[in-house]
């Protein structure tokens, strides 16, 4: 675990020193700016969440909570859903991505999780699962305003070129991402 911890730490010190983001923002957010140069606080996750929660058209009784997490997950306890996220890992990722995208792009796959009901399967995180939060984190990002680039920004960085037996490969990812936003964005072509 400790040696997790190290390397990902590793990741991110070179990832921020040659990542460039050269994604600019084609839909602006009534509550914070599309630059994300430092850590977002925790009332702006909670507005995230609430544009996530609003276009999804879902019920608020999601809470976002800073918790002893390696990243972010989806959780529920006391028949409450919740979304937990590491603030250190929140920090690397907007400084990596230079924008608010990545961190939206894990806000909605973890919604698609309580979504598609994932929390209340036994057995923990699967590729199915978890490609099935990606393509509803691409279908809501569109609605967001993110381009596809945008949208996929993240798996970028955070995903491995590999499956493993929790997560699938990072081609899979961008096309479950790739599919989500496309059906949204066809839904706004007949509207």
């Amino acid at each position: 675990m400790k040696q997790a911890i190290i390397l990902a730490a590793l990741i991110s010190v070179v990832f921020s020193c040659f990542a460039k983001s050269d994604i600019n923002s084609t839909g602006c957010s009534k509550f914070y700016a599309d630059s994300v140069s430092s850590s977002l606080n925790a009332s702006e996750m909670d507005q995230m969440l609430a544009e996530i929660i609003n276009v999804a058209g879902l019920e608020s009784d999601f809470e976002v909570k800073q918790a002893n997490v390696l990243n972010m997950e989806a959780s529920t306890a006391h028949r409450k859903k919740y979304i937990l996220y590491n603030q250190d890992y929140i920090t690397s990722l907007t400084n990596i991505t230079k924008n608010k995208w990545g961190v939206m792009a894990l806000l909605a796959h973890e919604v698609g999780h309580h979504y598609n009901e994932h929390t209340k399967r036994k057995g923990g995180s699967k590729p199915a699962l978890e490609l099935e939060a990606d393509e509803f984190a691409g279908f809501i990002l569109q609605k967001l305003g993110a381009t596809l680039q945008q949208s996929q920004q993240v798996m970028h960085f955070i995903a491995r070129t590999k499956e493993s037996s929790t997560h699938p490969a990072r081609s899979s990812r961008l096309l479950a991402i790739e599919k989500g936003w496309n059906k949204a964005a066809a839904q706004l072509a007949f509207n």
